[in-house]
């Protein structure tokens, strides 16, 4: 029996309230209201919580009647992955469900709920309803990542449905679906792209073709791009034209729409205020409007020199006129010209009677040929007009003599009531065949037509529908038996401002014929139809059309949507174009977009395979973090020519273009971070990218900025000292390797003293209050303190820079590349496989130990089924590594929930035995797993886990408790904490057997993941007690702090009164623990200076902190409007 439903839209506020019942979003709101006795009304979102289920879910879910028709239907429709579920039985994986129903779960958060059905929950492909509850997505986590281990996936699922663990929001998403994996933004073979020569099938255009953009320019398709397909096309189908534009889902389409949503694309003709915005193929709506654009390019008025048309032989001009000089031999003596050779004008202007004769003849002309000694050569041009048409016959006679300074010989059919009306002139036909060549269902309009002047153009519309238009009640009609034509056509009426709409019929003799029609409206359209003046009889005209259908609107003609549908058809191969500069080409006059930590080295294999492997990694939903500290600076040599070099920036706006583009099934923006090394020459270069007032040309508005400072860098502004920056490519000259791979601090007065090395200087000081001030503006850069980060390395190698949060911190070697850019080296760049841990819930666990390693054997998995081919040095990394980061949250709202204040003596103890215990056992694990498959990481022997060295802290000290609380905390929970003969017997066991992961832990900052689970973002402290989030459409949203009461709101000091010493002494503690980073975010009060901010860097540099996020300000905007927590951190 099939599923049902009742029909639902997408997410919408406060929908579905019974009448005197409250709903959702009310109730939630008085969240934010205090009650009569002053008290916070935390009952209110528990209870909008439930009638979000009750008002909106239930009702918008698809009912199964049991689990074998559930799982049956999502297996068939391509939901959920056969290949998952086969690694069980049937009667396992319906067991697991119990299992996990049994727990009876319910989000104690309205917003928890509202993210999870928002953001994570499997929907139709209409995007309209529910197939998965929270405890199915649980499910089909665990059934991936157990990969048949019937008891690890019944440990998942109790660790994550309790709240102990939460994987990161791409596995969260993304396990078990069919749909998920690799979202291509493509066009089907055959889909029609507006050319420079007319419309092509897009999958025969080439490099250096030029296609029309959104900004009427034609631009150059940079490569052409074939993928595999393995989803249904979504088909749009609007008013301006009668075939449907075909893509894969989640392709950028540019609409014009009233409703408040946003646009996946920043610039190309997004313009938000007035309502443009990009879209996803899938999230268009038959309330919103296709927008077209026209070619606005207008060359300068042309004057042909028909000498240039004349063909072989010997011609002369005789007063303005072309003459064929007689090569008779008979007759030479007597006339010097041929007699025979029809005389024409040798210059000819472009102009409306040019025009004229052009729509004619595209109308109802053609060009004879005859065979000679060369082939089949162009002889004369015919035009057939109705007999009684006498006022065109005229018209156009008139206007060949004067253009030509020829006459047209007439010839009357009886048989089919026409005039034919010839001139045997092989200039005039050679002159028409190259601007739109002939055959009816052949012609095209050449680019020169196309960018001629306006008055031109009209002359040849007026030529086109006098001959093959037609008036009728409503306006006028033009029939081609040529599609292409006609759309060309519509680009033309587009750029002089008519509006028009296209259907393709099938005519009596079986051609597929386009039909334009012009409608009536008042203005420009109506001048144009009384100026054809065909038929006029006919017309009566519109007295207004249906603003739903068609508009004009600042200047942009837009199309109301018919039909948006998902197809059965699920081409294997699509295809897409990389376009220069706007990004942007059109599909018959609509708008469409072009739609992990790498290394780049300083060549240009290297910064073009980088791009490339931003695009694969981004479309995956993967933020991205490049260094380009290994760039030569501006101005500097290229092949010993001295300024030539860009610099880093035009690097960086090419990134910034390709994360734009590239997003997870059009629903996540791409996102990409940069890193610099402070003694770059480019160094102030890269951070005026992200002032306030830096022109448009430089700015960078969505790439993410970091900077690595190595000590030296601080030890030079405390004696308050010039910075000396270091050419890279001179460096590189010099010490035979990459400026990233060598030690600032160590080589520094080394390289001052080197006359090879070019270098400027700026004051330390300066540089560090440029930082703060670009910080109080922006938030950013990120910092990465280099030293201490590599001291804290135990693996072979020097770590570089950091990642989209801050918080993955691992070593990258480079590639080499051929000038294909294929590899001649394939080198290791970072994947992070990433989930955190609830410390409330974690603490509370039955089994401590158990929590953990089930963790990191959940991550390792990750680490085991993420295969990215596609950039070759990121597969390479991931298998040699097998890197994951067991993360943290909900530091806050435990330290409250036990009555400790955040930053305290008590909560920094905690935190420091914690961290201290989490890493033993995720060593064990680590180890165990090793011993289990008989193999380590790769480098495992040049390690400091495999000389002991990384254990001589945990094995010649004791760690334990410095407060009652603390130890009493550790005891109640039943959590015995590690000794130093514990330690030992752990060395002991690396060393002889290895561990499976490179590296185990890093602190992302948490975003939908810790509304979700209801905790603390991280570890930082709370940013208000109740929090305000703008969530799309809805508006605002209210979101309590986990644990708080109204008899415990002392203990949820916000970020910013607490201040930057204590969130750092909490991180330090923390710090000593993590192999890797954890995302700090200061946080400062608006009356902060930027000396206040410096001393924040000087502070977190001296207490070992590895890294810094953002800077904060408190400020009233609402929260939600930044870049949201790491979902996916690819280096």
């Amino acid at each position: 029996m099939p599923p049902t439903a009742t029909a639902a839209e997408p997410v919408t506020a406060g929908a579905h309230a019974l009448p005197g019942e409250t709903d959702y979003h009310a109730l939630n709101a008085m969240l934010n209201l205090y009650d009569a006795d002053g008290k916070i009304q935390f009952d209110k979102d528990t209870l909008a919580a439930r009638q979000f289920f009750l008002q909106h879910v239930n009702q918008n879910t698809v009912f199964f009647h049991n689990q074998d028709e559930k799982l049956d239907y999502l297996i068939r429709e391509n939901y959920y992955e056969r290949e998952v579920l086969d690694q069980y039985s049937r009667n396992f994986v319906k067991t697991l469900l119990d299992r996990a129903y049994a727990k009876k779960f319910r989000f104690p958060t309205f917003l928890g709920a509202f993210k999870y059905y928002t953001s994570y929950t499997l929907k139709t492909f209409d995007g309209k309803r529910y197939l998965e509850r929270f405890e199915d997505r649980v499910v089909m986590v665990a059934l991936t990542l157990a990969a048949g281990d019937n008891a690890l996936a019944e440990k998942l699922v109790d660790e994550i449905i309790d709240g102990r663990f939460q994987p990161a929001t791409p596995t969260f998403l993304n396990s078990g679906k069919k749909q998920r994996g690799e979202p291509v933004s493509c066009f089907p073979a055959g889909t029609p792209v507006d050319t420079l020569e007319g419309p092509k099938a897009i999958e025969t255009l080439q490099a250096g073709d030029r296609v029309l953009s959104h900004n009427g320019a034609y631009s150059v398709v940079e490569a052409v791009v074939e993928n595999p397909n393995e989803r249904a096309l979504i088909s749009i189908s609007h008013f301006g034209h009668g075939e449907p534009i075909l893509c894969t889902p989640e392709h950028p389409i540019l609409v014009w729409t009233t409703r408040d949503v946003q646009t996946l694309i920043d610039g190309d003709g997004a313009d938000p205020f007035n309502g443009f915005v990009w879209l996803a193929a899938e999230d268009i709506r038959p309330s919103d409007f296709i927008v077209t654009a026209a070619p606005l390019e207008r060359r300068p008025r042309r004057v042909y020199d028909l000498m240039e048309y004349a063909g072989a032989g010997e011609y002369e001009e005789v007063d303005g006129l072309i003459r064929k000089v007689n090569s008779d031999r008979k007759h030479r003596n007597k006339q010097r010209h041929h007699m025979r050779f029809i005389s024409v004008n040798r210059y000819v202007e472009e102009s409306y009677d040019l025009g004229l004769i052009l729509g004619w003849y595209v109308a109802e002309g053609h060009v004879s040929k005859r065979s000679g000694s060369a082939g089949r050569n162009p002889n004369g041009i015919h035009f057939t007009i109705g007999t009684h048409e006498l006022d065109y016959q005229q018209e156009l006679a008139a206007a060949f003599k004067r253009v030509f300074a020829a006459d047209l010989a007439i010839h009357q059919s009886v048989s089919d009531q026409s005039v034919r009306m010839i001139c045997n002139s092989k200039v005039v036909a050679s002159l028409f065949l190259s601007m739109v060549g002939t055959g009816y269902g052949s012609k095209r309009l050449s680019h020169d037509v196309l960018t001629a002047d306006e008055e031109f153009q009209r002359g040849l519309l007026a030529g086109l529908f006098r001959g093959d238009g037609c008036s009728i009640t409503g306006g006028m009609v033009l029939d081609l038996v040529n599609p292409e034509l006609v759309d060309q056509v519509q680009l033309l009426l587009r750029r002089i401002g008519i509006v028009s709409r296209i259907r393709q019929y099938v005519n009596q003799a079986g051609n597929v014929t386009g039909q334009l029609f012009v409608p009536g409206l008042p203005g420009a359209n109506e001048e144009f139809i009384f100026d054809v003046g065909k038929n006029l009889h006919n017309y009566v005209g519109q007295k207004g059309s249906s603003r739903t259908t068609y508009q004009v609107v600042h200047g942009r003609q837009v199309y109301g949507i018919r039909e948006v549908r998902r197809t059965q058809d699920i081409p294997t191969k699509v295809y897409n174009l990389h376009v220069e500069d706007t990004h942007t080409y059109t599909i018959r006059g609509t708008v469409v977009h072009n739609c992990f930590l790498l290394r780049i080295e300083d060549n240009m294999e290297s910064i073009g395979r980088s791009i490339n492997s931003a695009l694969q990694l981004s479309k995956r939903g993967g933020g991205v973090a490049l260094l380009l500290t290994n760039i030569r600076e501006h101005g500097a040599p290229i092949k010993n020519i001295e300024n030539q070099s860009s610099g880093v920036i035009p690097i960086m706006k090419l990134l910034e273009d390709s994360f734009s583009y590239a997003n997870q099934l059009g629903a996540r923006q791409g996102a990409g971070a940069v890193y610099l090394n402070a003694h770059h020459p480019d160094i102030y270069r890269f951070l005026d990218t992200k002032r306030e007032n830096a022109d448009e040309k430089i700015r960078i508005k969505t790439l993410s900025l970091g900077v690595v400072i190595p000590d030296i860098t601080f030890e030079l502004a405390k004696r308050n000292d010039d910075m000396y920056l270091f050419s890279p490519y001179d460096v590189e000259r010099v010490y035979g390797v990459a400026f990233a791979d060598i030690s600032v601090t160590e080589k520094y007065y080394e390289m001052v003293d080197d006359a090879r090395i070019r270098k400027t200087k700026i004051k330390a000081r300066e540089f560090f209050q440029t930082l703060a001030e670009l910080q109080f503006e922006s938030g950013y850069p990120y910092i990465m303190f280099e030293d201490t980060v590599n001291r804290a390395n135990p693996i072979e190698g020097k770590i570089t820079h950091s990642n989209l949060c801050s918080e993955i911190l691992q070593v990258s070697t480079p590639s080499l590349f051929n000038e294909d850019l294929s590899y001649a080296k394939v080198g290791k760049d970072i994947s992070c496989n990433l989930g955190s841990l609830n410390i409330a819930k974690t603490m509370d666990s039955p089994d401590f130990a158990q929590t953990i390693e089930v963790a990191i054997r959940a991550l390792t998995a990750v680490s085991d089924q993420t295969h990215i081919r596609s950039v070759p040095s990121i597969e390479q990394g991931n298998n040699d590594s097998h890197a994951i980061g067991l993360g943290q949250m909900n530091l806050h709202g435990y330290l409250a929930r036990e009555r400790i204040f955040y930053g305290s003596e008590e909560g920094i103890d905690f935190t420091n035995i914690y961290f201290y215990t989490v890493l033993y056992h995720a060593l064990r694990a680590s180890n165990r797993i090793a011993i289990e498959r008989g193999m380590h990481f790769k480098g495992f022997e040049r390690s400091k886990y495999a000389s002991g060295e990384f254990f001589d802290k945990y094995t010649e000290q004791v760690w334990e408790p410095k407060t009652d609380k603390v130890r009493q905390l550790f005891a109640d929970a039943g959590i015995r904490i590690p000794t130093q003969e514990d330690w030992q017997r752990l060395k002991e066991s690396v060393q002889a057997h290895g561990i499976y992961n490179q590296n185990l832990q890093a602190v992302p900052p948490t975003g939908s993941i810790s509304y979700i689970n209801h905790s603390t973002s991280s570890i930082h402290p709370i940013v208000s007690k109740v929090e305000i989030r703008k969530e799309g459409k809805i508006g605002r949203v209210y979101y309590p702090a986990p644990y708080m009461t109204n008899d415990n709101l002392e203990y949820y000091q916000d970020a910013y009164e607490i201040g930057y010493e204590k969130i750092i002494d909490t991180y330090a503690a923390a710090t000593q623990h993590v192999d890797q980073g954890l995302s700090l975010t200061l946080f400062f009060k608006d009356t902060a200076t930027t000396r206040e901010v410096n001393r924040a860097q000087i502070y977190a540099w001296r207490k070992g902190i590895k890294t810094l996020y953002y800077i904060r300000l408190r400020q009233m905007a609402l929260e939600g409007t930044e870049v949201e927590g790491c979902v996916s951190c690819m280096l």
